[in-house]
């Protein structure tokens, strides 16, 4: 029989919200010229670990923590069964195609919220978005993802300008990128890319859909592999995401990790 006094245990329950903007910078502090550190998206799952004034701290899916504008969190409610389908679904003012865009969802954003008007999508506060922009996730593959799922998916992030901080088509980083080709193929990895170098385990000739990790003393890059010496990745601030050789980047490499079976 337990000796441990029946005492009550101290403990909370952080509330939990859903961002309701398509693409919100997460702050390293509590004001909007604060340094960029990630990216919230429309439709993520967060949970409020603080607040100040009109901001909340938050840790999001993806692991980090940071400030968002209280403005762009709604009540969580649950998700839905309709995903974007597209890099950018513009979102619209009225259901006309000429109408004005008043925001933007990410690839992959759910659709909480909304009610069928011939070919569109209405959202919440009288927002479109065309339903051939979204797609069923019922109708979605039900299977396992393979390494042909992770290049052709990287490959539609080709172009994607680089932003320190980024996580969708708007810009994204080079550790954004990989998160997010994985994520769209339900497999969640850590923000940065050296986290993401401690998971899944070490190759070593790479194949399609492995991460390669490049670095001088550590680790600070990585690329999606499309082959044993072939990439796709977000290089740096003024290019954009694209292909890469590993014969020129081959002294950086530090590591070669698989994530899939």
């Amino acid at each position: 029989m337990s000796t441990v006094p029946a005492v009550r245990v101290a403990m909370v329950a952080p509330p939990r919200g859903v961002v309701q903007a398509g693409v919100v910078p997460v702050r390293a502090e509590p004001n909007a010229s604060a340094e960029q550190i990630d990216q919230a998206l429309w439709g993520e799952v967060v949970t409020t670990l603080g607040e100040r004034d009109d901001w909340l701290y938050v840790q999001g899916s993806d692991l980090y923590f940071g400030w968002i504008p209280s403005r762009s969190v709604g009540p969580y409610g649950g998700g839905e069964s309709w995903i974007v389908a597209v890099p950018l679904a513009a979102v619209r003012s009225l259901p006309v195609r000429g109408s004005d865009v008043v925001d933007e969802l990410p690839v992959g954003s759910p659709l909480e919220s909304k009610a069928r008007e011939g070919e569109w999508w209405r959202l919440r506060h009288d927002r479109y978005v065309r339903i051939d922009d979204t797609v069923d996730v019922a109708t979605l593959p039900r299977r396992a993802p393979t390494q042909d799922d992770i290049v052709t998916t990287a490959e539609s992030f080709l172009g994607v300008p680089y932003l320190w901080g980024g996580t969708s088509a708007h810009g994204i980083d080079c550790s954004g990128l990989t998160q997010q080709v994985y994520r769209l193929n339900g497999v969640g990895l850590d923000r940065d890319a050296d986290q993401q170098a401690l998971g899944g385990r070490p190759v070593d000739v790479a194949q399609p859909g492995d991460l390669f990790f490049f670095g001088e003393t550590r680790v600070t890059h990585t690329a999606i592999a499309t082959g044993a010496t072939t990439f796709i990745h977000a290089p740096q601030a003024g290019k954009s995401v694209q292909r890469g050789e590993l014969s020129v980047d081959r002294s950086r490499l530090r590591a070669t990790r698989r994530y899939l079976p």
